[in-house]
Protein backbone atom coordinates (compact mmCIF):
# COMPACT_ATOMS: atom_id res chain seq x y z
CA UNK A 1 0.00 0.00 0.00
CA UNK A 2 2.79 2.32 0.55
CA UNK A 3 3.36 2.27 -3.16
CA UNK A 4 -0.42 3.45 -3.68
CA UNK A 5 -0.29 6.13 -0.89
CA UNK A 6 2.81 7.61 -2.36
CA UNK A 7 1.45 7.78 -5.86
CA UNK A 8 -1.80 9.47 -4.50
CA UNK A 9 0.31 12.01 -2.80
CA UNK A 10 2.19 12.82 -6.01
CA UNK A 11 -0.83 13.47 -7.54
CA UNK A 12 -2.10 15.91 -5.01
CA UNK A 13 1.00 17.31 -4.92
CA UNK A 14 1.21 17.91 -8.75
CA UNK A 15 -2.39 19.32 -9.11
CA UNK A 16 -1.31 22.15 -6.35
CA UNK A 17 1.50 23.41 -8.15
CA UNK A 18 -0.38 22.78 -11.62
CA UNK A 19 -3.05 25.44 -9.14
CA UNK A 20 -6.22 23.53 -9.95
CA UNK A 21 -7.03 20.46 -8.11
CA UNK A 22 -9.48 19.08 -10.50
CA UNK A 23 -9.85 15.35 -12.23
CA UNK A 24 -7.44 16.44 -15.09
CA UNK A 25 -4.71 17.38 -12.93
CA UNK A 26 -5.31 14.51 -10.34
CA UNK A 27 -4.90 12.33 -13.49
CA UNK A 28 -2.30 13.29 -14.49
CA UNK A 29 -0.23 14.15 -11.33
CA UNK A 30 -0.95 10.51 -10.66
CA UNK A 31 0.85 9.52 -14.15
CA UNK A 32 3.59 11.28 -13.28
CA UNK A 33 3.97 10.27 -9.51
CA UNK A 34 3.26 6.48 -11.36
CA UNK A 35 7.04 7.17 -13.77
CA UNK A 36 8.76 8.96 -10.38
CA UNK A 37 7.51 6.15 -8.28
CA UNK A 38 8.92 3.68 -11.37
CA UNK A 39 12.40 5.11 -11.79
CA UNK A 40 12.77 5.02 -8.38
CA UNK A 41 11.52 1.87 -7.19
CA UNK A 42 14.63 1.12 -4.24
CA UNK A 43 14.77 4.57 -2.62
CA UNK A 44 11.37 4.39 -2.57
CA UNK A 45 10.50 1.04 -1.54
CA UNK A 46 7.56 1.10 -4.19
CA UNK A 47 9.03 -2.46 -6.31
CA UNK A 48 6.07 -4.38 -5.91
CA UNK A 49 3.53 -1.84 -6.36
CA UNK A 50 5.46 -1.06 -9.96
CA UNK A 51 5.77 -4.48 -10.56
CA UNK A 52 1.79 -5.20 -9.99
CA UNK A 53 0.88 -2.07 -11.50
CA UNK A 54 2.37 -3.19 -14.48
CA UNK A 55 1.10 -6.64 -14.00
CA UNK A 56 -2.48 -5.60 -13.62
CA UNK A 57 -1.52 -3.70 -17.01
CA UNK A 58 -0.24 -6.49 -18.92
CA UNK A 59 -3.10 -8.40 -18.00
CA UNK A 60 -5.71 -6.13 -18.70
CA UNK A 61 -3.82 -6.39 -22.90
CA UNK A 62 -3.45 -10.11 -22.56
CA UNK A 63 -7.31 -10.09 -21.77
CA UNK A 64 -8.80 -7.41 -23.98
CA UNK A 65 -6.80 -9.74 -27.30
CA UNK A 66 -8.22 -13.06 -25.80
CA UNK A 67 -11.47 -11.73 -25.88
CA UNK A 68 -11.41 -10.48 -29.21
CA UNK A 69 -10.06 -13.41 -30.54
CA UNK A 70 -12.62 -15.88 -29.26
CA UNK A 71 -14.98 -13.79 -30.41
CA UNK A 72 -13.97 -13.81 -34.13
CA UNK A 73 -13.51 -17.71 -33.36
CA UNK A 74 -16.75 -18.06 -32.54
CA UNK A 75 -18.57 -15.95 -35.30
CA UNK A 76 -16.68 -17.68 -37.37
CA UNK A 77 -17.43 -21.18 -36.17
CA UNK A 78 -21.31 -19.53 -36.18
CA UNK A 79 -20.50 -18.68 -39.77
CA UNK A 80 -19.80 -21.80 -41.07
CA UNK A 81 -22.48 -24.45 -41.63
CA UNK A 82 -21.15 -27.62 -39.92
CA UNK A 83 -18.54 -25.94 -37.95
CA UNK A 84 -16.29 -28.31 -36.24
CA UNK A 85 -16.95 -27.10 -32.22
CA UNK A 86 -15.60 -30.15 -30.35
CA UNK A 87 -16.99 -29.75 -27.15
CA UNK A 88 -15.85 -31.03 -24.13
CA UNK A 89 -15.28 -30.71 -20.36
CA UNK A 90 -11.67 -29.65 -18.74
CA UNK A 91 -10.82 -30.27 -15.38
CA UNK A 92 -7.96 -27.79 -14.87
CA UNK A 93 -5.64 -27.70 -11.60
CA UNK A 94 -5.32 -24.36 -10.05
CA UNK A 95 -2.36 -22.20 -8.46
CA UNK A 96 -4.98 -19.18 -6.86
CA UNK A 97 -6.39 -19.26 -3.57
CA UNK A 98 -9.19 -17.35 -2.13
CA UNK A 99 -12.62 -16.72 -2.81
CA UNK A 100 -11.73 -13.43 -4.22
CA UNK A 101 -9.09 -14.88 -6.87
CA UNK A 102 -11.51 -17.63 -7.93
CA UNK A 103 -14.31 -15.97 -8.76
CA UNK A 104 -11.99 -13.44 -10.65
CA UNK A 105 -10.66 -16.02 -12.47
CA UNK A 106 -14.59 -17.72 -13.26
CA UNK A 107 -15.73 -14.68 -14.29
CA UNK A 108 -12.42 -13.71 -16.62
CA UNK A 109 -13.14 -17.56 -18.30
CA UNK A 110 -16.84 -16.88 -18.46
CA UNK A 111 -16.80 -13.54 -20.38
CA UNK A 112 -14.18 -15.38 -23.21
CA UNK A 113 -16.68 -16.86 -25.83
CA UNK A 114 -16.35 -20.47 -25.90
CA UNK A 115 -15.38 -21.42 -22.45
CA UNK A 116 -17.55 -21.59 -19.52
CA UNK A 117 -17.02 -22.37 -15.82
CA UNK A 118 -18.82 -25.16 -14.57
CA UNK A 119 -17.82 -25.29 -11.01
CA UNK A 120 -15.02 -26.38 -8.75
CA UNK A 121 -14.00 -29.21 -6.85
CA UNK A 122 -14.61 -29.23 -3.28
CA UNK A 123 -11.58 -28.06 -1.86
CA UNK A 124 -10.90 -25.49 -4.53
CA UNK A 125 -8.23 -26.50 -6.53
CA UNK A 126 -9.60 -28.09 -9.40
CA UNK A 127 -12.02 -25.87 -11.95
CA UNK A 128 -14.44 -27.93 -14.23
CA UNK A 129 -15.18 -26.10 -17.62
CA UNK A 130 -16.82 -26.33 -20.76
CA UNK A 131 -14.59 -25.24 -23.92
CA UNK A 132 -15.41 -25.33 -27.42
CA UNK A 133 -13.08 -24.83 -30.83
CA UNK A 134 -10.22 -26.18 -29.24
CA UNK A 135 -8.61 -29.92 -30.52
CA UNK A 136 -8.34 -31.55 -27.97
CA UNK A 137 -8.52 -31.17 -24.20
CA UNK A 138 -4.97 -30.44 -23.28
CA UNK A 139 -5.52 -27.02 -25.68
CA UNK A 140 -8.52 -26.09 -23.43
CA UNK A 141 -6.62 -26.33 -20.20
CA UNK A 142 -3.49 -24.26 -21.09
CA UNK A 143 -5.64 -21.85 -22.69
CA UNK A 144 -7.56 -21.27 -18.48
CA UNK A 145 -4.00 -21.82 -16.92
CA UNK A 146 -2.42 -18.69 -19.39
CA UNK A 147 -5.23 -16.61 -17.67
CA UNK A 148 -4.69 -17.84 -14.36
CA UNK A 149 -1.05 -17.15 -14.43
CA UNK A 150 -1.84 -13.62 -15.37
CA UNK A 151 -4.00 -13.61 -12.53
CA UNK A 152 -1.05 -14.69 -10.82
CA UNK A 153 1.44 -12.09 -11.37
CA UNK A 154 -0.86 -9.32 -10.07
CA UNK A 155 -1.57 -11.09 -7.40
CA UNK A 156 1.51 -12.69 -6.12
CA UNK A 157 5.21 -11.57 -6.10
CA UNK A 158 6.52 -14.76 -7.11
CA UNK A 159 3.87 -16.89 -8.42
CA UNK A 160 4.71 -20.75 -8.39
CA UNK A 161 5.00 -22.91 -11.49
CA UNK A 162 2.79 -25.69 -12.38
CA UNK A 163 3.36 -27.74 -15.51
CA UNK A 164 0.18 -29.29 -17.34
CA UNK A 165 -0.46 -32.85 -17.11
CA UNK A 166 0.46 -34.72 -20.38
CA UNK A 167 -2.38 -36.66 -20.25
CA UNK A 168 -6.36 -35.68 -20.22
CA UNK A 169 -8.57 -36.08 -17.64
Amino acid sequence: MRGLTLNFLLAGVWALFAGAVNLRELSVGFLLGFAILSVFPRALATHEYVRRVLAGLGFVGFFLRELTLANVQVAVFALRPHPPLNPMIVAVPLRLRGEGALTFLAATIGLMPGTVVLGFNADRRVLYAHAIGTPDARTARESILRVEERLLRVLLATPPRLEVEAHDR
